[in-house]
């Protein structure tokens, strides 16, 4: 893949700074008291930093929220969509673990974007009644989709019902607007956007125009770089905080590759 791009230098004024080391004690405001409540389920194994969070994949992912958290120049990125160029690549994987990592460390919403295939229920034993669709078409308030969950620092924002064409409101002033929103009613918080893939969704190019920041997950092995390289091309490289690998298995040698000026993430056997 070549070197992992790196931390954003220019990071837009909108971006708060935020220095502050991880922490279990829960983030009180007068919003998150407000806010109707959900207890997490069956949280698949693979989280690994809701189920291990001393272990060593976790770990990656605390190196990962580092970087975000404190780039080299800058202010941090508040608002990152984490996406790939083809599915079974992983980013569902990534942004699950790194909201849990996020958390503890900073107030974080975790918002399903995914429209085509929703996983949220599956992966974290939720079923949530509303979610983005519903507030994008005017049938909720933001208050009744953002979900404070048993997890301390953690939000939830589920997709919501399936509404036929809900995809083309993406690219409109409505998204547009529930940004501005979250932006304004949670201020201090980081968002972390689980996107759907960027080679068979058009909505996550229109998302990735409104986002601080961009993750590109690529799986080990898997990935074909021609493609990858297509994707790119359609969301820019400006916003690019970095590439994250998934499923790398570290060679003998050690786990960082010397050719690579920049930290690779390694997560193994998901």
């Amino acid at each position: 893949m070549g070197k992992i791009t790196k931390l954003l230098e220019n990071i837009e004024d909108s971006k708060i700074g935020f220095r502050k080391t991880e922490t279990n004690k829960s983030f009180k405001s007068e919003v998150d008291l407000s806010l109707p409540e959900i207890k997490l389920g069956d949280i698949d194994p693979k989280f690994v930093v809701y189920h291990d969070p001393e272990s060593f994949s976790a770990e990656n992912f605390k190196i990962l929220r580092s970087q975000i958290l404190h780039p080299r120049t800058g202010l941090p990125s508040r608002f990152i969509l984490v996406t790939s160029a083809v599915p079974q690549e992983g980013k569902t994987y990534i942004a699950i673990n790194l909201a849990f990592s996020f958390a503890r460390s900073v107030p974080t919403i975790l918002i399903e974007t995914d429209l085509r295939r929703p996983s949220f229920t599956h992966f974290l034993g939720i079923n949530p009644e509303k979610g983005l669709a519903d507030y994008l078409l005017k049938k909720c308030a933001l208050s009744d989709i953002v979900l404070k969950t048993d997890y301390d620092n953690l939000f939830l924002v589920s997709s919501g019902s399936n509404y036929k064409d809900i995809k083309d409101v993406f690219s409109s002033e409505k998204m547009v607007n529930f940004l501005e929103d979250l932006r304004r009613t949670f201020s201090g918080f980081f968002f972390i956007f689980d996107s759907a893939p960027l080679m068979v969704a058009s909505e996550t190019i229109s998302l990735s125009r409104l986002v601080d920041g961009v993750l590109f997950v690529v799986r080990y092995a898997f990935s074909d770089r021609d493609i990858v390289g297509e994707a790119l091309e359609k969301i820019g490289r400006s916003k690019l905080l970095g590439f994250v690998f998934n499923s790398y298995s570290p060679s003998v040698l050690g786990l960082f590759s010397p050719k690579l000026k920049h930290v690779k993430y390694i997560y193994q056997n998901h």
